[in-house]
């Protein structure tokens, strides 16, 4: 089942196309790494896959209501902001939909359970580690339930235990119909877990099989 379906998109803004032409869909237990060198295009991408950036052209579709989480990169707050690792994670009980409902405590306190930091919900947030972090806003993406779940380096700078946790979270959805698309600078950790593979380069949007973009001589390409 197709949940994302861009054709011939151009993305970026009104006075700079970033990429052109841009088709493929996403469908259900999709686990879609994106590839490419820093300032390629892929934090493009995926601001127009959820909505924040409005197609320069082309056309993107999707079934009604579909559920998207996002994890980005990093959140960084000041310290002497008030924000709680609850407060964070419950940001995702909010739905964005017409009616604007509303999602409750148990979800937030369930998503907060599977990443394992129930225990660090009163927490200040900016007081977490680099990979706490990500597993708090990868809850908050959990929280609504998603069908595609979007997520931008999500285990960069994070170390291998947190790193384990949140691919192994990832797998799971996965395995369970969720769509899983994921920014990486490590194809190598993503070998066994991806189902396809991207590349984004010179404006361009192209799939590639896995084993080139986790093998060697596939790497060399990516960063060419």
């Amino acid at each position: 089942m197709s949940l994302l379906t861009l054709e011939q998109a151009d993305l970026g803004y009104s006075t700079k196309v970033v990429l052109k032409g841009v088709s493929f869909s996403i469908a259900a237990g999709d686990f879609l790494v994106l590839a490419g060198a820093n300032g390629s295009g892929k934090s493009t991408l995926l601001k127009s896959l959820i909505g924040a950036l409005p197609l320069v052209s082309g056309n993107m579709s999707s079934p009604p209501g579909l559920r998207i989480g996002y994890v980005p990169q990093q959140l960084t707050l000041p310290g002497f902001f008030p924000v709680t690792v609850q407060d964070v994670v419950t940001m995702g009980t909010w739905r964005r939909s017409a009616g604007g409902s509303k999602l409750g405590r148990p979800e937030a306190d369930a998503a907060l359970a599977l990443v394992g930091l129930e225990k660090r919900r009163t927490q200040s947030f900016a007081q977490l580690s680099g990979g706490q972090k990500q597993r708090a806003l990868l809850a908050r993406a959990l929280v609504p339930n998603p069908q595609v779940l979007i997520l931008d380096e999500p285990i960069s700078g994070v170390d291998e235990a947190a790193s384990k946790v949140i691919l192994k979270i990832l797998a799971d959805k996965a395995s369970a119909g969720v769509a899983v698309v994921m920014v990486t600078h490590q194809p190598f950790a993503l070998a066994e877990l991806a189902s396809r593979a991207l590349l984004v380069h010179e404006e361009r949007v192209k799939e590639i099989p896995v084993a080139e973009m986790c093998g060697l001589e596939g790497v060399a390409k990516l960063w060419a």
